[in-house]
Formats: structure tokens, sequence, C-alpha cells
């Protein structure tokens, strides 16, 4: 049987310390490899915003603290880089932040259309 796999689905923002703490969680109770993704869609620089690169300093310290690896991958099509990620890594499980309320369909949802059998967590802002 192959590993378990759950995948931590990260933005530029510092909160998102909580997602991979609760990845790292689910990963301890299903005996699973934690691994940690933020999908970079747009062209700005680090150097034009400096809050960027502090903030993703800080993610991959937590993830380093969790035992997990963190890639950090550029792509204008973040559902579809997620799921290309999910299938070429084998996850089993993927840990999301909720969706801004914008009207659109939630990226659960949109994950689940793309990954049926994979499950998906979204952890809300507490």
């Amino acid at each position: 049987m192959a590993e378990e796999r759950i995948l931590v689905c990260v933005t530029d923002q510092p909160q998102c310390s909580r997602l991979i703490h609760q990845g790292r969680e689910w990963a301890n109770q299903k005996g699973a490899r934690l691994q940690v993704l933020h999908v970079r869609t747009r062209q700005k620089t680090m150097m034009g915003n400096p809050d960027i690169g502090a903030a993703l300093n800080q993610l991959y310290a937590d993830a380093r603290a969790a035992d997990a690896e963190m890639e950090i991958i550029s792509s204008a099509e973040v559902e579809k880089t997620i799921a290309d990620y999910v299938r070429s890594q084998q996850v089993t499980g993927v840990v999301i932040g909720p969706s801004p309320r914008d009207g659109s369909m939630p990226m659960a949802e949109r994950l689940e259309a793309l990954l049926p059998g994979v499950e998906i967590l979204t952890v809300r802002n507490s």
C-alpha cells in the first residue's frame, strides 16, 4: 500500500500557518507524509512587496517545523496546478483555507470536481 500524503495549499499570507498546523494534525492521525504548496499567480516580484517574502519565509519555517516539504510553483491556473500536483505526488488529502465570498464557486468544490476520491478539508478562519 502506498504511503498516504497530505497537501496543504497556502497563499502568501502569514495566517496560512494555521493550515500547516491543521495539516500536520491530520497527517499525524493518518500516519501520512505532509507537503505544502504555494501557487504563485502574480508576476510581481518580492522586491516590490517585502511582506510577501517575509510571509513565505515564515511559511517555509512553519513547514520545516511541521516536518513538511514546501514547494512554490508559478502558474495562472491555480486549481489545475494543484490538481496536477496532487496527481503527480499521489496526494490523498488536501487542506485549504476558506474561499473569498465573491459569489464564485468555492475552491473546495472546484477541487472536488477535478480530484474525485481525494479528501478536501477546508480550515475556517478562527
